[in-house]
């Protein structure tokens, strides 16, 4: 009996890792110690005092309140789950840590940073497809860093979970669909976020520079605005219904503070609401097919009398930007003010924080 348990474990495993690439590769960087995986799987650094972290308590899909979690040691584990997420764990010098991350982007033109890809490119990846229970404990992971619609019933079931099982969970607010989440969102959310992170990974400093940067571009912009009219602008995402991130979403709200106005809109909008606003600027959450999606608005008809159509200021935007987007708030920031102020602003498309 033991020994049929035992071949099962090790086809489980087999099974989880051959999906994985450059599994065996060590990360490297100048300023990364270098070190295969396995070898920092045994040195364990204490934190003194121990750290206990308020995050977000998620339960298939539904944020069911807050999780306080207390880390003795820094991890050395972790699995990542999303875009930003891995950019925000590389930027904070963590990469020699992630044992397995997901490997997919939602904008083939705004990847991984330039400034994280050595280091990204020499990860273990698992596909999205085998991401569940029985594969991510077959990792052994100390720490998953993810998104929060990644825990439902198929996937990761609840934060509970894991927790019981010993193994923390640091879930990103704003990372699930606009609809299932009354509670506000905001850019403070994703900065607090970071600077926990830098707390249990023992790099405050650097989460300290990542957040003053952040929110020092926001003042910049917001203090040239002061005085200038405000823009109304929409973030919208064409799903299967019309879905808006309003001023109680992370991109709503940081739109408002480079000096936009985002009105407060349900998840859910109508063309008759979109048409009642009258947004002088449309941004379009975009994938692979920019131009028809961004064509999709301009052609209706019912939409020729808009500020938006008629000045033909639409414009795509990758997810990232406005879904849970972290270390890459700086950039949203840039992207939307060279946008709103093509006049005023021209910054760089990517912020490098390890110069």
């Amino acid at each position: 009996m033991m020994k049929k348990v035992y071949i099962f474990l090790l086809l489980g495993a087999l099974a989880v890792f051959s999906g994985c690439t450059n599994e065996s590769s060590p990360i490297s960087r100048d300023y990364f110690k270098e070190a295969p995986i396995s070898q920092l799987a045994t040195n364990r650094e204490t934190l003194d005092p121990p750290i206990t972290i308020s995050n977000i308590a998620v339960e298939n899909y539904f944020r069911i309140g807050t999780n306080e979690q207390t880390f003795i040691n820094v991890p050395n584990r972790i699995f990542v789950i999303g875009a930003s997420q891995i950019d925000t764990v590389l930027d904070l010098n963590m990469g020699q840590a992630i044992i397995g991350a997901v490997k997919y982007e939602d904008s083939k033109e705004y990847p991984i940073k330039a400034s994280n890809q050595n280091v990204y490119k020499n990860l273990s990846f698992v596909s999205r497809s085998q991401i569940n229970i029985e594969s991510l404990l077959t990792l052994q992971p100390d720490l998953i860093i993810g998104e929060e619609s990644w825990y439902s019933k198929n996937k990761l079931g609840s934060t509970a979970y894991w927790n019981e099982k010993g193994i923390h969970t640091m879930v990103t607010p704003g990372t699930t669909h606009p609809m299932k989440v009354a509670e506000d969102e905001t850019v403070e959310d994703q900065m607090e976020y970071i600077l926990n992170l830098g707390r249990v990974f023992n790099q405050e400093q650097q989460a300290k520079y990542i957040v003053d940067a952040t929110e020092g571009r926001i003042k910049e912009i917001a203090y040239a605005r002061v005085g200038k009219k405000k823009p109304k602008v929409l973030i919208l995402d064409l799903l299967s219904a019309t879905v808006s991130y309003g001023s109680n979403k992370v991109a709503g709200d940081l739109v408002n503070r480079i000096g936009g106005e985002v009105p407060y809109t349900t998840a859910p909008i109508s063309d008759e609401l979109l048409m009642r606003e009258n947004p002088d600027i449309v941004f379009v959450v975009t994938y692979d097919s920019d131009t028809e999606l961004l064509d999709s608005l301009l052609k209706k008809p019912q939409f020729q009398v808009l500020n938006f159509v008629k000045y033909n200021r639409v414009y795509a935007i990758p997810l990232k930007y406005v879904y849970g987007p972290l270390s890459r708030t700086i950039d949203a920031a840039g992207y939307m003010a060279n946008y709103m102020y093509p006049d005023e602003f021209n910054f760089e498309k990517e912020y490098d924080f390890h110069k």
